[in-house]
């Protein structure tokens, strides 16, 4: 064996790297740096993107949902007792499997940081999400209302139904879980009952897309979802707005 063959540098393959190669591993290293370092960016100002949030949320709403929002519609909601049973039912059923699942690891709960975050949250992701409701149920309903238009309400309905609730899912995926600290359980019991909140969650949907398709009541669902909203301060304790992150 020659000198130069014994001392040839070591490569995690037979042949040195090509240039596109080098890149390649460069961005397979530098990938988890991003992202973590997106997260603590996050973890270090939740209240400003949970601001710039809210703004979006409310800028959009106020344009896709003024006819919704100037209407005080929550006299009809409360005149069908079924609907009101069905979102208390929604409601109890999502928070009883959340008090089994959720954390807040000894942070103590601080009432101006609940009381800012249910209304500021319950108004502003409430537009959002019946932004997103009426956006599925128009073009559900145009679609279908060309070759069956007797089904267009409640294709609307469907699609309103989904595209809300694919939202819930990428803004609770994408967001809340980087700009909340972690605050699930992963105990054995904890995990077979997540497996079950998508599907409160859904349950949960309905019923405010009822509210919205039925009698246009935005308002309800305001209200429903500030209650949530509330559950999550009590229950997570976010160190936002003010909280504190020490334990007792």
């Amino acid at each position: 064996m020659s000198l130069a063959h014994a001392v040839r540098p070591y490569y995690p393959w037979p042949y040195p790297l090509t240039s596109e190669q080098h890149v390649n591993v460069q961005l397979d290293k530098t990938a988890p740096q991003s992202r973590a370092e997106s997260d603590r960016i996050a973890s270090r100002h939740p209240e400003r993107l949970i601001g710039l949030y809210w703004l979006i949320s409310i800028a959009i709403g106020l344009f896709a949902l003024w006819d919704w929002l100037t209407a005080w519609n929550v006299p009809a909601t409360f005149s069908q007792p079924w609907l009101v049973a069905y979102l208390c039912f929604s409601f109890v059923l999502s928070q009883s499997l959340y008090i089994l699942v959720a954390r807040h690891n000894g942070r103590p709960i601080h009432l101006g940081a609940l009381t800012i975050f249910a209304i500021g949250n319950g108004i502003a992701e409430t537009l959002a999400f019946a932004t997103v409701y009426r956006l599925g149920e128009l073009i559900g309903s145009r679609l279908v209302s060309i070759f069956a238009p007797d089904f267009a309400a409640i294709a609307g309905f469907i699609i309103g139904v989904t595209f809300f609730s694919i939202y819930g899912g990428l803004i609770h995926g994408l967001f809340w879980l980087r700009v909340l600290p972690p605050h699930l359980d992963d105990n054995p019991r904890s995990q077979s009952v997540r497996k079950l909140r998508p599907v409160a969650e859904v349950v949960l949907v309905i019923g405010w897309s009822l509210c919205l398709t039925l009698n246009r009541d935005i308002w309800t669902v305001i209200f429903f979802h500030t209650l949530v909203d509330v559950g999550l301060m009590i229950l997570v304790r976010p160190a936002i707005f003010g909280a504190s992150s020490e334990t007792l």
